[in-house]
């Protein structure tokens, strides 16, 4: 089968679908595996952000005996929170679908998931494309543990967990990390009862260990945190989820797991493209962001591990600008990132 021709494949169309007017001379496809848009706008900062204003908003309501003043919470309508923030974020996604697909003259927009089958060659379900510079932009995914029972009985990400029809009376959340307690902190304060169970002694490990140590105690006053372990099964009892944990079980209504996220390279058969990646699957890229391999480049969370989109858009800037200008290479600039 004949390639299709392109001058720059984009695999993934987060920042990689910030393409600068000094491309618009050439041929360019855009792919894309699921919704248009990539992490942060759909299932990432820009939504959860916008859950966690209502989130303070009631929990400020709930905490005005603190300051001497009588304020109440008198519970939160969910689908209405819910409805709201996806009624604006979905439809940006669809705008930037639709701009691409149809307004974009020398953009090709293909739904699929692009697997290398050779150099700068993908085949997109069936279809074979190529092109002289190729940006993967093709971000990650949630992990997923392997505690026994957690498939089978089903469960919520990061990817899902906010278009919930119903606010849960229990909610489960496995991890300790900024989207466990991001999550924790939203249904916590909107009325529901919010279980955590973390293998590590405190939440939020990854910062400075007096601002660990500081949350978990505010945070524990909140919430019922179980430190420590690791679930050991995950079980489904009619219509409750069943977690057991350090030889007690804890009764839930739903289940988030929340466990960190890992690179999409393995959905891209990268080896099959000469491309190396480090042990956690990010691509090896250099500092102008170039994979090892002439033409193809590499930008945020399949390629580093900041997880942060601003990054994300600076390496996206910094591809572009090397792509179209070989004579003039900058370099990615990682000085100071902000967290």
């Amino acid at each position: 089968m004949t390639a299709e021709q392109y001058d720059l494949i984009v695999i993934g169309s987060g920042s990689g679908n910030s393409i600068p007017e000094y491309l618009t001379d050439r041929k360019i496809a855009i792919v894309e595996r699921g919704t248009f848009g990539g992490t942060c706008l759909n299932v990432g900062c820009i939504p959860s952000k916008m859950f966690v204003l209502p989130a303070d908003k009631a929990l400020e309501a709930q905490q005005g005996a603190k300051l001497g003043i009588d304020t109440q919470f008198n519970g939160a309508d969910w689908p209405a929170i819910r409805d709201r923030v996806f009624g604006r974020i979905d439809a940006i996604a669809e705008g930037g679908r639709q701009y691409r697909e149809n307004g974009s003259e020398n953009v090709t927009l293909i739904q699929g998931t692009a697997r290398f089958v050779g150099d700068r060659l993908f085949d997109v379900e069936g279809r074979t494309i190529t092109a002289p510079n190729v940006l993967v932009a093709a971000g990650s995914r949630p992990v997923i543990p392997q505690i026994p029972g957690l498939v089978e009985t089903g469960f919520h990400t990061s990817d899902s967990i906010m278009r919930l029809d119903v606010l849960p009376a229990r909610l489960g959340i496995i991890g300790g990390g900024y989207i466990a307690v991001e999550m924790g902190h939203v249904f916590s304060a909107l009325g529901s009862d919010v279980t955590m169970i973390n293998r590590s002694p405190r939440v939020l490990t990854s910062l400075d260990d007096d601002i660990s140590e500081r949350f978990t105690e505010v945070f524990g006053a909140r919430i019922d945190l179980r430190l420590g372990h690791v679930p050991t099964e995950i079980e489904r009892r009619g219509d409750k989820i069943v977690i057991h944990n350090g030889g007690v079980e804890i009764e839930v209504d739903d289940l988030l797991v929340a466990t960190g996220r890992e690179p999409n390279s393995d959905l891209l058969a990268v080896e099959a493209g000469g491309l190396e990646c480090r042990r956690h699957g990010t691509i090896v890229v250099d500092d102008y962001l170039n994979a090892g391999v002439e033409g193809v480049w590499a930008i945020g969370d399949i390629a580093n591990e900041y997880q942060l989109k601003h990054v994300a858009n600076h390496e996206a800037a910094t591809a572009f600008w090397n792509i179209a200008h070989p004579d003039d290479q900058r370099k990615a600039n990682h000085k100071a990132v902000p967290a």
